[in-house]
């Protein structure tokens, strides 16, 4: 379980930023990753404490790592990327108790480290995840880029949204791990990350592969209507950042596969069926 310190928030006002992170934002937002992160390094080497550059370089190797899953790139290479975003975001909240940025990514850390080992052979790390995003929607650190591609809490509404489909909803993995999938709870905090951001592709996407998802769990017709409909918006928006091109790409498979959609994720389909899990136990 996270510790007391991390999940304490603190009331701080949102510094202005560095001109290096102010770049670096900038060519985060262009795709360009490795100069984002060359400048986020530069102002790390002088402020290692910068909040607002060390989540933003855990979110240059979340992004990294989403196009190179798509490569075909290792899960070994890409859990090395995110237990180096993991040591970041826990020598941030060592500085920073409960800001809610480093919460998100500490949790987005997690959760892929999960997805690249299979979500199955990590449910002991579920109760943490789901604890460090609900911490980040308490702690009250807002933010939205530019281009409304990123935004907290938005970003951890999208997060939410895809642990309670990803997660089984069975009671065994409630009494082992302290939480579990709830496909109603994923379908709720998709819709709330459309409402904070109405045109960003990969909540549209997520959001109706929910209720396809739910559709398939509980035969029914609305959902998966309501869920199509959705994947094919999310198909005609135009593409404003890097992982949009992956999304897209995607969605012809997520709609022609909508009896595997809860195991649908974007770094790869996880088997989170009650069979896998007997084999496994």
């Amino acid at each position: 379980m996270l510790t007391a310190l991390l999940l304490t928030p603190i009331a701080s006002a949102t510094p202005a930023l560095d001109p290096l992170v102010v770049e670096a934002e900038s060519e985060w937002a262009a795709g360009r990753f490795d100069v984002s992160n060359a400048r986020l390094d530069r102002r790390l080497a002088a402020a290692p404490d910068d909040v607002e550059a060390l989540w933003r370089k855990a979110r240059n190797i979340y992004s990294e790592g989403e196009m190179l899953a798509e490569q075909g790139v290792s899960a070994e290479t890409r859990l090395a990327m995110y237990a180096e975003m993991e040591s970041l975001m826990v020598r941030g909240l060592q500085q920073h108790p409960g800001h809610g940025a480093l919460l998100h990514w500490y949790g987005t850390a997690m959760g892929r480290k999960a997805t690249a080992q299979g979500v199955l052979s990590s449910l002991f790390m579920a109760d943490d995840i789901e604890e460090a995003w609900l911490g980040a929607t308490r702690a009250g650190y807002v933010y939205r880029s530019a281009n409304d591609t990123s935004s907290l809490p938005g970003d951890v509404y999208f997060a939410l949204g895809q642990f309670y489909r990803l997660c089984p909803d069975w009671m065994v993995v409630k009494l082992l791990t302290g939480t579990k999938g709830d496909i109603d709870a994923s379908i709720d905090w998709l819709r709330k990350g459309v409402a904070d951001s109405p045109r960003r592709l990969e909540v549209q996407k997520e959001l109706g592969v929910s209720l396809l998802c739910k559709a398939e769990r509980e035969d029914d017709a609305a959902a998966a209507a309501e869920g199509r409909r959705w994947l094919q918006k999310a198909a005609a928006l135009p593409v404003q950042k890097t992982t949009d091109e992956v999304d897209k790409r995607q969605i012809p498979l997520i709609l022609s596969r909508p009896a595997d959609a809860c195991g649908y994720s974007r770094d790869g389909w996880q088997d989170v069926s009650r069979e896998a899990y007997d084999r496994q136990n």
